[in-house]
């Protein structure tokens, strides 16, 4: 029981901080427990992190972390205010498609992605979506940015 519930709480732990690949990990090593409450815990635990997982396909991750940490609600989200919205891509990407080996070019992408990501974090804005090699970012929702 104590190793079960170790794991569950675990796995709980590493939801709560959106660590989603941590948190599958330790779900996988929870084994099916004799006993009912225990095992009921574990099956609830792997329908949310089923659900919390499908639910930050469509939630920029900033918006899913202030949420879990009670500073965002459904019914406080919706607000006015100026945002700067950023859509940004690589110039001639279909062309360095057509030029570069798969395995180059994801290298590429990746690195650029990550950066753009690191730049758009530091800087306080919220990464809100890739569509192909273009990154949309946005500044000042859901997190006011006091000097924006």
């Amino acid at each position: 029981v104590t190793v079960s519930l170790s794991r569950l709480a675990f796995g709980m732990d590493m939801l709560a901080l959106l660590r989603l690949e941590e948190s599958r990990d330790a779900s996988l090593l929870v084994s099916r427990s004799q006993f009912t409450e225990v095992a009921k815990c574990e099956l609830s635990f792997a329908a949310l992190e089923r659900g919390l997982k499908a639910f930050v396909k469509y939630v920029p991750w900033d918006v899913v972390r202030m949420m879990l940490n009670g500073e965002m609600s459904s019914t406080n989200a919706m607000a006015r205010c100026k945002v700067s919205i950023l859509f940004m891509d690589i110039a001639g990407f279909s062309t360095l498609c057509e030029q570069v080996a798969v395995e180059r070019l994801n290298l590429v992408t990746q690195d650029y992605l990550q950066a753009m990501c690191k730049i758009i974090v530091e800087s306080g804005g919220t990464l809100d979506k890739f569509i192909g090699d273009c990154v949309m970012a946005l500044w000042n929702a859901p997190r006011h940015l006091k000097h924006h």
